[in-house]
Protein backbone atom coordinates (compact mmCIF):
# COMPACT_ATOMS: atom_id res chain seq x y z
CA UNK A 1 0.00 0.00 0.00
CA UNK A 2 1.74 3.45 -1.10
CA UNK A 3 0.60 6.49 1.43
CA UNK A 4 1.09 10.38 0.35
CA UNK A 5 3.60 11.57 2.89
CA UNK A 6 1.11 13.76 5.04
CA UNK A 7 -0.59 9.96 5.67
CA UNK A 8 2.65 8.45 6.90
CA UNK A 9 3.32 11.55 9.31
CA UNK A 10 -0.05 11.23 10.70
CA UNK A 11 0.01 7.46 10.99
CA UNK A 12 3.38 7.74 12.26
CA UNK A 13 1.76 10.34 14.65
CA UNK A 14 -0.53 8.15 15.99
CA UNK A 15 1.91 5.26 16.48
CA UNK A 16 3.90 6.93 18.36
CA UNK A 17 0.94 8.33 20.87
CA UNK A 18 -0.05 4.86 21.32
CA UNK A 19 2.79 3.92 22.83
CA UNK A 20 3.00 6.77 25.03
CA UNK A 21 -1.08 6.96 25.81
CA UNK A 22 -3.66 4.61 26.39
CA UNK A 23 -5.75 7.53 24.72
CA UNK A 24 -5.25 9.85 21.78
CA UNK A 25 -7.83 12.83 20.63
CA UNK A 26 -7.87 14.37 17.82
CA UNK A 27 -6.86 17.31 19.11
CA UNK A 28 -3.56 15.19 20.37
CA UNK A 29 -2.68 14.56 16.99
CA UNK A 30 -3.18 18.15 15.42
CA UNK A 31 -0.96 19.41 18.67
CA UNK A 32 1.58 17.30 17.93
CA UNK A 33 2.06 17.46 13.66
CA UNK A 34 1.02 21.56 14.16
CA UNK A 35 -2.45 21.20 12.22
CA UNK A 36 -5.70 22.05 12.91
CA UNK A 37 -8.78 19.47 14.20
CA UNK A 38 -10.54 20.04 10.85
CA UNK A 39 -7.56 18.92 8.95
CA UNK A 40 -6.98 15.65 11.66
CA UNK A 41 -10.97 14.99 11.27
CA UNK A 42 -10.35 15.03 7.61
CA UNK A 43 -7.04 12.65 7.60
CA UNK A 44 -9.11 10.39 9.53
CA UNK A 45 -12.19 9.85 7.75
CA UNK A 46 -9.04 8.87 4.93
CA UNK A 47 -7.37 6.84 7.16
CA UNK A 48 -10.62 4.84 8.13
CA UNK A 49 -11.68 4.43 4.15
CA UNK A 50 -8.13 2.92 3.86
CA UNK A 51 -8.69 1.02 7.32
CA UNK A 52 -5.53 1.94 8.67
CA UNK A 53 -7.86 3.56 12.08
CA UNK A 54 -11.29 2.25 13.66
CA UNK A 55 -14.26 4.28 12.56
CA UNK A 56 -15.06 5.90 16.11
CA UNK A 57 -12.08 8.09 15.93
CA UNK A 58 -14.16 11.12 17.38
CA UNK A 59 -13.83 9.13 21.10
CA UNK A 60 -10.60 7.90 20.49
CA UNK A 61 -7.66 6.88 17.35
CA UNK A 62 -7.02 3.74 17.57
CA UNK A 63 -4.70 1.59 14.74
CA UNK A 64 -6.44 -1.20 13.56
CA UNK A 65 -4.33 -4.25 12.99
CA UNK A 66 -3.53 -3.42 9.54
CA UNK A 67 -3.00 0.16 10.69
CA UNK A 68 -0.58 -1.07 13.02
CA UNK A 69 1.49 -3.60 10.92
CA UNK A 70 1.70 -0.86 8.19
CA UNK A 71 3.20 1.94 11.37
CA UNK A 72 5.76 -0.26 12.41
CA UNK A 73 6.88 -1.26 8.86
CA UNK A 74 6.65 2.69 8.00
CA UNK A 75 8.52 3.13 11.54
CA UNK A 76 11.01 0.80 10.76
CA UNK A 77 11.65 2.31 7.43
CA UNK A 78 11.32 6.06 8.37
CA UNK A 79 14.36 5.67 11.19
CA UNK A 80 16.74 4.50 8.93
CA UNK A 81 15.99 6.73 6.06
CA UNK A 82 15.83 9.83 8.82
CA UNK A 83 19.69 8.66 9.62
CA UNK A 84 20.74 8.29 5.99
CA UNK A 85 19.32 11.79 5.56
CA UNK A 86 20.64 13.30 9.00
CA UNK A 87 23.79 11.59 9.26
CA UNK A 88 24.99 10.44 5.90
CA UNK A 89 23.84 13.67 3.51
CA UNK A 90 24.39 15.85 7.31
CA UNK A 91 21.12 17.72 6.64
CA UNK A 92 19.11 19.62 9.47
CA UNK A 93 16.92 17.76 11.56
CA UNK A 94 13.93 18.87 9.92
CA UNK A 95 14.90 18.80 6.22
CA UNK A 96 15.95 15.29 7.46
CA UNK A 97 12.39 14.39 8.79
CA UNK A 98 10.64 16.06 5.96
CA UNK A 99 12.74 14.29 3.06
CA UNK A 100 12.44 11.12 5.00
CA UNK A 101 8.79 10.92 5.04
CA UNK A 102 8.70 12.31 1.46
CA UNK A 103 10.98 9.19 0.36
CA UNK A 104 8.45 7.27 2.28
CA UNK A 105 5.55 7.96 -0.02
CA UNK A 106 6.89 9.01 -3.21
CA UNK A 107 9.69 5.83 -4.01
CA UNK A 108 8.92 2.20 -4.92
CA UNK A 109 9.11 -0.45 -1.97
CA UNK A 110 12.10 -1.86 -2.98
CA UNK A 111 14.40 1.11 -3.49
CA UNK A 112 13.12 2.01 0.27
CA UNK A 113 14.46 -1.74 0.89
CA UNK A 114 17.48 -1.31 -0.70
CA UNK A 115 18.11 2.45 0.93
CA UNK A 116 17.03 0.72 4.40
CA UNK A 117 19.85 -1.94 3.73
CA UNK A 118 22.65 0.22 2.92
CA UNK A 119 22.40 2.82 5.13
CA UNK A 120 22.10 0.14 8.01
CA UNK A 121 25.26 -1.63 6.35
CA UNK A 122 27.03 1.74 6.22
CA UNK A 123 26.07 3.32 9.72
CA UNK A 124 27.27 -0.13 10.92
CA UNK A 125 30.62 -0.25 9.49
CA UNK A 126 31.13 3.36 10.77
CA UNK A 127 30.16 2.05 14.11
CA UNK A 128 32.67 -0.81 13.92
CA UNK A 129 35.46 1.88 12.63
CA UNK A 130 34.94 3.82 15.90
CA UNK A 131 35.52 1.27 18.12
CA UNK A 132 38.68 -0.01 16.48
Amino acid sequence: MKICASQCRYLLCIYHLEREHARIRCADIARNLGVTRPSVSKMMKCMVSMELVYSDYCESVRLTPKGREFAEQCNADYDLIYLFFRKILRLPSQDARDHAYLFLSTFPEHTIKKLCSSTSRTLKQAEHKKKS
